[in-house]
């Protein structure tokens, strides 16, 4: 076949060079997107006669549909075919493009008539006089790959190296663009985001740069006593900062700006512009406004707290080293005070809970109920005591001990709710892991012996009462002794873990399989119609327990003897009765041969 790009037709250096530098200008001179992508494709089109040009961008539906290319300019092609390709779904094989863009590697086309890309597109290329394409996936940083840069000739064409090398550049120029304009436009959006979320809330902020003022917010306009924005924009930040706390400040600019850190809230005073002082909790950290570094400072106002943190100091010291959680609310629910023992346990600065109702630490872990009867109780009574979930600042849920009692006036009424409280989180995981030990085998997780029991005698009391029945299968590993002998105990732990699971997974929700020892297990399958019906739960078992495992290098594999013995019986049973059969007929089970199962009372072996 013919190439293309021989020595005579090879793609204009020149023209390319031409090219680069016109898209390039257009990126520095902030051209839209489209009007970048456009000029690229009839650039490259115009590089040579016959030649049509495609730039399709990667878009992924936040519907969550699959990926497809969406149009982002073509020159010399069809508006037909142009339209064919927006929407193109990213699939292996599903035309050239496509399959660039989902495996993120060239895919040339030499011959569109003969290739399998093409099936449900060949017709389409044959009515727009296409005969070759070659796709380059456009890549970013990462090599994710945003988009397909795809050539198409009129008739088939196998493509020179250096043509090769020609279209990967292309490819790279149109993904700068693409990364440069999104880039661009996340920025404007972040800053826009920025702006109004800064208008509307309630703290001083102000963006500065080199200490010069390019932004405030209406809250840092009247914080500073400012008519207009105007007033503050252009001076110095250094003039709204007290003497007595310059240094400090200074030193906090020096470290956001060189390390590029959020520095941490600190309490400040500042200076209006009449000169008066304020006290302030203010916070900064670097951030790029209109394009530039600059410094984005958090100011809040807290002159009246401190004033009133001052005439409270004795009443706060009543309480303020206590190591129970203290918290005061007026009547309605509305938080006064709080102790620093409570703020630690929530993580809610002081602050941030005075005036809040301590519905703020709500958890979700009780209903409507519960707290109908919790203020009942509190209403009628005086006082509630009892455990209560809530939920930290960070979102973490804990559990804490809490006693609330009312202040009553000189009248009998009601004036404020007091509440002592103890974070006993970590005393409740101590209990729950307590338990888990007492309850459960430490190595595969099931149920231990004496859950086991507690369960096997629940389930006999349902057996009776549904008028069903059930099975206790007693389950001991054949050839586990040699396992554990020649191959060590962690060999062994592992193939019990592993067989543990699989066993577990054969049954029903309902059942129970526990680990008695050893390698002995128990299995309690429950709501039999028949005894016929654990027939296949019982082979279930002996394949799952058959199977190999993987240990390193090695294969493992044991099998197992099932005992089993079934409840009700004409005798009253106990549940160790139970126990004692199922392990009596575990033994006929392996004494007959091993991999099979034996039930209590039969005369012959079970095979499965």
């Amino acid at each position: 076949m013919t190439k293309l790009f021989s020595p005579t037709h090879r793609w204009p250096t020149a023209l390319q060079e031409k090219l680069r530098s016109e898209v390039l200008e257009l990126l520095v001179c902030d051209a839209s997107l489209s009007d970048v992508l456009r000029a690229l494709t009839e650039g490259i089109a115009g590089l040579q006669v016959g030649l049509s040009c495609a730039v399709l961008l990667l878009d992924h539906p936040v519907d969550g549909a699959p990926a497809c290319l969406r149009l982002g300019a073509s020159a010399n092609l069809p508006a037909f075919f142009v339209s064919a390709l927006d929407g193109l779904q990213v699939a292996n094989g599903n035309g050239g493009c496509a399959t660039a863009a989902f495996s993120a590697e060239r895919v040339i086309v030499s011959d569109i008539s003969l290739h399998p890309y093409w099936t449900n597109y060949r017709e389409l290329a044959t009515r727009a006089g296409l005969g070759a394409c070659w796709s380059q996936p456009m890549l970013a940083a990462g090599q994710q790959v945003v988009g397909v840069l795809s050539v198409y000739h009129r008739t088939p064409q196998n493509p020179h190296e250096l043509d090769l090398v020609t279209l990967a550049q292309l490819a790279k120029l149109a993904s700068l663009a693409v990364v440069q304009r999104r880039a661009a436009q996340q920025l404007q959006e972040s800053e826009a985001r920025f702006r109004a979320l800064a208008e509307h809330t309630s703290e001083a902020i102000l963006v500065h740069q080199n200490t010069r003022i390019v932004y405030v917010n209406p809250a840092a306009i009247k914080l500073f006593g400012a008519q207009t924005a105007q007033d503050l924009l252009g001076t110095c930040t250094t003039d709204r900062i007290h003497p007595d706390h310059m240094a400090q400040q200074l030193k906090r600019l020096r470290n956001i700006i060189s390390h590029r850190t959020t520095m941490p809230l600190v309490e400040s005073r500042f200076l209006r512009l009449d000169g008066t002082a304020l006290e302030v909790e203010v916070q900064g950290t670097t951030i790029v406004f209109d394009g530039q570094e600059s410094v984005h400072v958090s100011i809040r106002d807290i002159t009246k707290r401190k004033f009133n943190e001052q005439r409270l100091k004795v009443a706060a010291s009543v309480f303020g080293h206590a190591l129970e959680g203290i918290l005061i609310t007026t009547v309605e629910g509305i938080i006064v005070e709080a102790n620093q023992a409570f703020i630690r346990i929530t993580g809610y600065p002081r602050d941030e809970l005075l005036g809040r109702n301590p519905r703020l630490l709500g958890s979700g872990h009780h209903d409507k109920m519960f707290y109908a009867n919790f203020w009942q109780s509190l209403m009628q009574q005086g006082q509630w005591s009892g455990e209560l979930w809530n939920r930290r600042k960070n979102g973490e849920v804990y559990v804490q001990l809490q006693h609330i009692s009312a202040v009553f006036d000189d009248q009998g009424k009601i004036t404020h709710f007091v509440a002592l409280c103890s974070d006993i989180t970590s005393r409740k995981a101590q209990e729950a892991r307590l338990d888990q030990l007492a309850h459960f085998d430490t190595l595969t997780g099931l149920p231990n012996r004496r859950l086991k029991a507690d369960r096997l005698r629940q389930a006999m009391t349902q057996t009776v009462r549904r008028g069903l029945r059930l099975a206790l299968v007693y389950i001991d590993l054949d050839g586990f002794k040699a396992i554990n002998d020649t191959y060590g105990h962690a060999a062994g732990d592992h193939l019990l873990v592993s067989l543990a699971q699989r066993m577990k997974q054969v049954l029903r929700n309902g059942d129970t399989l526990a680990r008695i020892g050893g390698d002995e297990f128990a299995a309690i399958l429950v709501d039999l119609e028949h005894e016929q019906e654990s027939n296949p739960l019982l082979q279930r078992l002996l394949n799952a327990a058959s199977e190999p495992v993987s240990f390193g290098d090695l294969t493992l594999q044991v099998s197992a003897s099932l005992g089993v013995t079934f409840y009700p019986q004409v005798q009253d049973m106990t549940s160790e009765d139970l126990l004692n059969q199922a392990d009596h007929a575990m033994y006929r089970a392996k004494k007959a041969g091993k991999n099979q199962h034996h039930v209590h009372g039969q005369t012959h072996i079970l095979m499965m």
